[in-house]
């Protein structure tokens, strides 16, 4: 394992990123911060990608208690989460919630019971867009879930029928930072003294994954690390995220979870090699790591095909030119942020200099190797200076 990639994954920050705090303007709850990403490689979103993640990945993923524990005490519930009894953690049972409510306004509610015996509902929403009216929804659906829990004569009522408490949480990956208020008072019109008391009232807590500082995410966290898979741009940052699952999933228990996360990881992956090269659907953590190193030694040469391809189209030798260059260029670029990811900064400055001597992608693809392979950033420079003169 990588000092450096540990430190930044453990922190929940994807290598080479920069960020800058961005307080919510209304002053609600949650994790929303800005955050500068890099452009080389980015792993960009069609249409319909997001809403994928959500209907298919974070549903498995989250129909998990290890995940929904995790995210209770790293996130919506940090500082209290010690109140409740996750022994007691488990999915509402459906003859207390009908299919068709869930469908239509719920994506995951799971309940536990808080150590003075009062039950608790968390109530997860998995977003892509930001939603002004979000905070009406989460009324509407709270409002609705507690008619059929009282109709279904629940037993997460308590002897005098009374409702439990709720625990709404937005778990929003779309591209821009979120906006909309998770205050419904945010969107009611100013009341005076006599009507206040009067007018509904509910908050819910925003997970802004992909806008989020590395400060607010804690260690050894599950929901962490699917922050940091949700931030996956490049070859270097998919190596990362495999080596700290590999670590996390060694017990035979965690199974089922580590095979929700490889799906979601091989599916990134698939994304990131280019040319249409498709991943075996059956892949292990282990193996993907493996064809990721493999396939990042071809990736120059194939650049450099594509460059002359794209000149031959066009009838220019300016075209052959700026298609090599541009597969040189991009090749040096990822190799500098995989010396950053493993050894640090001060070693990738170093190669860099180095690599802008080399121009053979057949050296270039040696050295992507190099980089997974090595212990040392000392020993790494060795090998890459005897490429440079060619040894």
């Amino acid at each position: 394992m990588f000092g450096s990639t540990r430190h930044a994954l453990g922190r929940g920050l994807a290598p080479g990123r920069g960020l800058r705090r961005s307080l919510p303007a209304d002053g609600s709850r949650g994790v929303r911060l800005r955050t500068t990403r890099p452009k080389a490689h980015s792993r960009r979103r069609e249409p319909g990608y997001a809403a994928l993640v959500q209907d298919e990945i974070y549903k498995k993923l989250f129909a998990f208690p290890r995940m929904v524990e995790d995210l209770m005490r790293g996130f919506a519930a940090r500082g209290w989460a010690v109140t409740i009894d996750f022994s007691t953690l488990r999915k509402l049972p459906a003859e207390f919630v009908s299919d068709e409510l869930l469908k239509r306004h719920g994506d995951t509610v799971w309940v536990a019971r808080l150590r003075d015996g009062r039950h608790l509902l968390m109530v997860l929403e998995f977003q892509s867009r930001d939603d002004p009216g979000m905070a009406l929804r989460i009324l509407a659906y709270t409002s609705l879930l507690y008619q059929e829990l009282l109709r279904n004569e629940a037993p997460v009522l308590d002897p005098g029928r009374r409702l439990p408490l709720v625990l709404p949480v937005v778990l929003y990956n779309g591209e821009t930072p979120w906006r909309a208020a998770n205050r419904l008072a945010a969107l009611i019109q100013p009341a005076g003294r006599a009507l206040v008391p009067y007018q509904p009232s509910q908050s819910h807590y925003v997970l802004d994954e992909r806008h989020a500082s590395e400060d607010d995410f804690p260690r050894q966290n599950l929901v962490t690390a699917m922050l940091h898979v949700e931030r996956i741009d490049s070859p270097s940052d998919l190596v990362a995220a495999v080596d700290v699952l590999r670590e996390w999933f060694r017990c035979p228990e965690d199974d089922d979870l580590r095979r929700a996360f490889t799906d979601w990881v091989r599916r990134i992956a698939q994304r990131l090699v280019p040319g249409g090269e498709k991943l075996a659907a059956q892949m292990t953590l282990e193996d993907m790591r493996m064809t990721v190193v493999e396939r990042v030694s071809e990736w120059p040469k194939q650049w450099v095909r594509e460059g002359r391809e794209q000149g031959m189209r066009e009838g220019l030798r300016q075209g052959i030119e700026q298609g090599i260059e541009r597969g040189r260029a991009e090749e040096r670029a990822l190799l500098a942020r995989m010396a950053a990811s493993r050894f640090g900064a001060e070693a990738a400055e170093r190669l860099s200099a180095v690599l802008a001597e080399v121009s053979d992608p057949e050296r270039l693809g040696e050295v992507g190797e190099w980089l997974v392979r090595c212990d040392t950033a000392e020993e790494l420079l060795a090998r890459v200076s005897i490429v440079r003169t060619g040894g």
